[in-house]
């Protein structure tokens, strides 16, 4: 071999050598996507979050949380208000689609001393989610979940309610304590970066879990409630409708409801439950959650009540599509049921529907107070009374509703909410808190179910604990006419996780929609 090719050979190998070396020193640089980032910025990846989720809360709201709560009833494709429950698919695909991004705000924030209030909040979403889906099907993956990129773990354990539970409040308390110094959550269009707000919005969520296990851990519950209650400086509540947490839509992002088909609006009609509950305590929020009965020809808006009628729920399709309210054969069907309120209506069903109006609860002041009402009636809490945050809470939906439907521009039912004498209707024997500590439990609970109108499945999930206000299923109702009490769990869960899905089916009780939640000590049928 000449000098000239042996040199060549020793150029090509040292050339071939530093290549391996340099791809073996940069392999992680060289090897990554610029276009599909491992990491993203919490203020990118928030605002995504909160209105992928809201708009999923008020999806199940008004298909499942509104019917099996009887706000409403279906007039046809009633398979669902008869408790023929099929397993779910919603909300476990999108709460577990929407915790990876919650997951990598929390890794990205979590030692970042400039981000703390990014973990914060991350901390309260991800406690919010956590727990709509858990009181949804009990025990799920929670410990190991959202763990497929980072340690392979494509088929995780499922954890139990009670821990669950354990670590969402401890994940609340520490949000309120990391949320600190200004205003500088980039990305947030639920309280606009407003810290004080979330950290309201952090101890709210956190009284509304603890009174969901107040009846199987009695003391933590008390012990946390009156920790918050009695340091309102160190662990403020919502203080007024103005705290709520409530995603307000815009002219870019419309009301979810607001671009659904006019059929799939009108399959869902008032139920009678609300219709009597709110007559027998002359209950102007009436003519806000309902429209008059199309043959009444009264439009949007009537000052008689007797222009709104509901539907039974658990109804078969041809009892539910003949039925008629005053019992006359020839006044049937759907010109005699009431459709529901305008301020939820879609484009397709009224050239009045707004876009904007209707607002989806996630949590409300009112709520908080009637929290505050049974845990002080119940003496889970030695401060204020039990009256006045009773009262709090009926005058607050009140006037929350009284001003969506001013912003809806809707002026004759604006004007009867305005009229309305809320203190004369809290005067009322049914209505006013007097009597012995059930009726008055009772009452609060009522006033409570109201308030919850489409708010996620919070109206179903308080019956689960306290058997009020009654559900009243019909003959015709399937599921031995018993009201169900979680959802199934998604039939691709049990192929692709068919071991854990077993272990947690045999821990709850049976995959079954009668199964009881670890928190649900009540038989309610």
């Amino acid at each position: 071999m000449n000098n000239r090719k042996k040199f060549k050979k020793i150029s090509i190998a040292m050339c071939l050598t530093s290549l391996v070396v340099g791809c073996t020193d940069n392999f992680e640089e060289i090897n990554t996507n610029p276009n599909f980032p491992e990491s993203a910025a919490p203020e990118l990846l928030l605002p995504g979050v909160l209105r992928q989720m809201a708009s999923e809360w008020g999806a199940l709201s008004w298909g499942d949380g509104n019917t099996v709560s009887q706000f409403s009833a279906k007039i046809q494709f009633t398979a669902e208000d008869r408790y023929f429950w099929s397993p779910n698919e919603s909300p476990w695909f999108e709460v577990y689609d929407a915790m990876r991004d919650v997951e990598n705000i929390l890794r990205e924030s979590k030692e970042n001393p400039t981000q703390q209030n990014f973990y914060g909040v991350g901390l309260i979403v991800k406690a919010w989610l956590y727990s709509y889906l858990t009181d949804a099907y009990g025990d799920v993956p929670f410990t190991e979940a959202t763990q497929g990129s980072t340690n392979e773990n494509l088929t995780p354990a499922f954890t139990p309610q009670s821990e669950i539970y354990n670590q969402l409040l401890i994940d609340l308390k520490t949000a309120n304590e990391v949320l600190i110094g200004e205003n500088n959550i980039n990305g947030d269009i639920i309280f606009s970066g407003d810290i004080n707000k979330w950290r309201k919005f952090s101890n709210s969520l956190r009284m509304r879990l603890l009174m969901r296990i107040s009846d199987v851990d009695r003391s933590r519950a008390t012990s946390e409630m009156n920790e918050i209650a009695n340091n309102p400086a160190q662990f403020p509540l919502f203080e007024g409708n103005a705290d709520a947490a409530v995603l307000q839509w815009n002219s870019d992002n419309q009301h979810p409801l607001f671009d659904s088909r006019s059929g799939s609006f009108d399959e869902t009609r008032l139920s009678i439950t609300l219709e009597d509950r709110l007559k027998e305590l002359n209950d102007m929020r009436l003519v806000v959650f309902a429209q008059p009965i199309p043959s009444s020809e009264k439009g949007i808006f009537s000052d008689n009540f007797d222009d709104y009628q509901g539907l039974p729920n658990s109804l078969d399709d041809a009892d539910a599509l003949s039925f008629s309210p005053s019992g006359d054969p020839a006044k049937t069907g759907s010109n005699f049921i009431s459709r529901l309120g305008i301020l939820i209506a879609c484009r397709a069903c009224s050239p009045l529907a707004s876009p904007t109006a209707s607002q989806t609860i996630i949590m409300s002041y009112s709520e908080v107070q009637f929290l505050l009402a049974e845990a002080r009636e119940r003496n889970f809490i030695t401060v204020g009374d039990s009256k006045a945050y009773y009262e709090n809470g009926i005058q607050a939906s009140f006037q929350y509703y009284t001003d969506r439907v001013v912003a809806g521009g809707w002026n004759e039912i604006a004007n009867a909410m305005q009229n309305f004498n809320v203190n004369a209707y809290m005067a009322q024997p049914k209505v006013t808190l007097s009597g012995t500590n059930q009726e008055k439990l009772k009452k609060i609970a009522l006033q409570k179910w109201i308030s919850l109108f489409y708010t996620g499945f919070e109206a179903w999930n308080d019956w689960k604990r306290t058997s009020m206000p009654a559900i009243i299923a019909s003959p015709s109702a399937g599921n031995d006419r018993k009201v169900p009490v979680r959802f199934l769990y998604p039939n691709s869960v049990k192929s692709t996780n068919n071991a854990n899905y077993q272990e947690a089916a045999s821990r709850i009780g049976g995959d079954d929609i009668n199964t009881l939640l670890w928190w649900d000590t009540t038989s309610n049928n």
